[in-house]
């Protein structure tokens, strides 16, 4: 199988294509020439602000789709089926007979059963509203049906894409929905909870079918991020103890934060266009799960 990396930065373009080598002198040749070429193109594009390396692996994912992993994926993808279904219940079918024959009110506290049905109803309807009154669960995780969830625990791909950033000092890999805990963001006054910010040092970014390697930054590519919370971390004991000394320290720490929702990812605007599976996947798990429940309603 053939395998493309194109070194794009400033006005150069190179194409190396690499086949599969029968001897290790040839795939050392390969190696050695792949390097140079890499290093030309780093050292030529410092003034221009950094290249990246593009490597397509569109028809390697193809041929997987195809073979025992695709099927493994579809094994997945029904694995969520029934996950969403109420619990069995041997009598409801007696209980709902007994109702349609003697009505709501069978006995002298009729008035008072149907409260407790009013009062169970409204509780019934607060839970919901707290819910679904946010799209995130408390741990800043997004949220999703049960099925959905199942589906995706048993190795089915959620799509999207992903990036790796440098930010505050250190790389993170993020995708879309994510939520990033790093160092507290200076000025405050700029970062306020809220704000939206564009990070443009993005190291690497990916989806299914490609992926640009920076060197160091791929240029072009951005990552938006919204400050959703700016806290302290949990607090870290430090204990120092000095034996046969009758001397002992205890300290706490807790680490300024910031917390970051990722809101979306672009590729360079050369490779917006590529083919690449997306995060409409998830809606049709989920219009997979409404169909199932319209068939046994």
């Amino acid at each position: 199988m053939l395998s493309s990396l194109c070194l794009r930065g400033g006005g150069i373009r190179r194409v190396l294509v690499a086949t599969k080598m029968n001897t290790s002198l040839d795939r050392t040749k390969a190696a050695s020439h792949l390097w140079s070429c890499r290093q030309f193109s780093t050292d030529e594009t410092k003034s221009s602000g950094g290249g990246y390396a593009v490597v397509d692996h569109s028809e390697a994912y193809e041929a997987a789709m195809q073979g025992p992993h695709g099927e493994q994926l579809a094994l997945a993808r029904l694995e969520g089926k029934g996950k969403d279904d109420p619990p069995f219940d041997p009598f409801l079918e007696e209980e709902l007979a007994a109702l349609e024959v003697d009505g709501p009110y069978d006995d002298e506290d009729g008035n008072i059963i149907q409260a407790q049905q009013d009062d169970d109803d409204d509780d019934d309807e607060e839970e919901e509203e707290d819910d679904f009154s946010s799209p995130y669960n408390r741990d800043g995780s997004i949220r999703r049906s049960k099925s959905v969830l199942a589906t995706l625990r048993a190795g089915f791909p959620a799509g999207g894409q992903f990036a790796v950033v440098e930010l505050g000092g250190a790389q993170h890999k993020v995708t879309t929905d994510d939520l990033v805990v790093v160092n507290r963001l200076k000025p405050v006054e700029k970062y306020k909870i809220g704000s939206v910010h564009t990070l443009t040092d993005v190291m690497l970014v990916a989806s299914s079918h490609k992926t640009l390697v920076g060197m160091p930054y791929v240029k072009g590519a951005e990552v938006d991020v919204m400050v959703e919370e700016i806290t302290r971390d949990g607090k870290v004991i430090i204990f120092k103890k000095r034996r046969r000394k009758n001397s002992q320290r205890r300290n706490g720490f807790r680490r300024d934060v910031t917390l970051l929702r990722v809101l979306d990812i672009r590729f360079p605007e050369s490779e917006k266009e590529h083919y690449h599976v997306g995060r409409d996947i998830l809606e049709e798990l989920d219009e997979d799960r409404t169909e199932l429940q319209s068939r046994t309603a």
